[in-house]
């Protein structure tokens, strides 16, 4: 393996990690957006930087997942580098075991957290609309079923993101 090919797919795991981490991140900016109309207190400073902040991620995203190549050329990380890394496993391979290790790791963080929340909500027994964080209830079975699809779909997903990769260049 050359080291360009491990650095393209050491990126885009950290893109695709970045990516994932996204689902709780993107409920919080909605919620931080609503809450600062509602307000009405410097909501166009608030509302500029969330959205600068939300076009400075989606940026992050692109580059780590779809064009690792130009980071490993802006950053020079294969120069006077001349090994080769001997490793026998194709670099599919290896963005497939680590899109369901990522899977795995949604799932078992999203878990705990939905049926602590639908605890709390079955304890105050208040219908859903009512209940303070059903927000979050929706946002934690979201993260878990995707967490659940990348665990047992992750060959799909590597397909899609060489394909894509492929598409753009």
């Amino acid at each position: 393996m050359k080291t360009k090919t491990f650095w393209v797919i050491l990126i885009k795991i950290l893109g695709l990690s970045i990516l994932f981490s996204s689902l709780t991140v993107i409920p919080q900016f909605f919620s931080t957006l609503y809450s600062t109309l509602q307000n009405g207190n410097n909501y166009t400073e608030i509302s500029f930087f969330l959205i600068l902040i939300l076009f400075i991620y989606l940026l992050i995203l692109r580059l780590f997942v779809l064009k690792p190549e130009w980071i490993i050329d802006k950053l020079r990380l294969e120069k006077n580098i001349e090994e080769r890394i001997d490793l026998n496993i194709k670099a599919s391979t290896i963005l497939n075991i680590s899109i369901a290790v990522i899977g795995g790791v949604m799932l078992a963080g999203s878990i705990p957290m939905l049926c602590e929340t639908l605890f709390e909500f079955f304890r105050q027994s208040s219908l859903f609309i009512d209940f303070e964080n059903s927000k979050w209830i929706v946002a934690y079975f979201l993260k878990s079923l995707i967490g659940y699809l990348l665990f047992t779909n992750s060959k799909t997903v590597t397909k899609l993101i060489f394909k894509q990769a492929d598409e753009i260049d």
